[in-house]
């Protein structure tokens, strides 16, 4: 039940920052969300490289937590428009798949790097130090640095992203209802 509680605010912080971004992105457009999202996650991920073995949760982990889910959140809208803006309506289904299917893979690829950084370096740690919960801190708090650097890493690449069609920057739910009409699919009532 505390691990669940724990985990929480991460998810509560998510669905808000998904939320939020849904706004966000018709004020300033995705590529700046793009490096405002993974922005505030990668502050949260060094912030919490910084914790210690004996910090406690409430004074030490929440804040790093509602950080990475707030930007998480905030870039999966401005990923999904960038990843279909510019394809033709009838490869739109393509497009937001390859999205979907990268957003998985990088996912899945990430968590294998940072959990065996994280094993590499405690069991590396355990050996010298013979303090479990050090050593396992240590290597937690590298794999932390390194997802930190990675998302880094993408919001510099958001600058790299073309400036997005109009309709579609400031506009997504107006636009995404054209690519249906235009595709053919049923009419779907979008609220907000």
């Amino acid at each position: 039940m505390r691990t669940g509680l724990a985990f929480l605010p991460a998810g509560v912080c998510t669905l808000a920052g998904a939320l939020i971004g849904t706004r966000l992105v018709q004020v300033i457009g995705a590529r700046r969300q793009l490096i405002l999202g993974p922005g505030l996650a990668a502050i949260g991920l060094f912030w919490l490289s910084a914790v210690g073995a004996g910090d406690s949760h409430l004074s030490h982990v929440l804040g790093p937590v509602i950080l990475i889910g707030l930007g998480i959140g905030m870039s999966f809208v401005p990923m999904t428009l960038s990843a279909t803006a510019g394809v033709p309506p009838h490869e739109a289904w393509l497009a937001s798949g390859l999205n979907n299917t990268t957003r998985q893979v990088g996912g899945a690829l990430g968590l294998a790097i940072m959990a065996t950084v994280a094993t590499t370096i405690a069991t590396n740690q355990q050996g010298a130090t013979h303090h479990v919960a050090t050593s396992l801190t240590a290597g937690y708090r590298a794999a932390f640095v390194i997802a930190g650097g990675g998302l880094v890493v993408g919001a510099l690449l958001a600058l790299a992203l073309p400036k997005l069609p109009s309709a579609a920057a400031s506009h997504p739910v107006v636009a995404l209802e054209e690519v249906l009409e235009e595709a053919g699919e049923p009419q779907i009532a979008f609220e907000g």
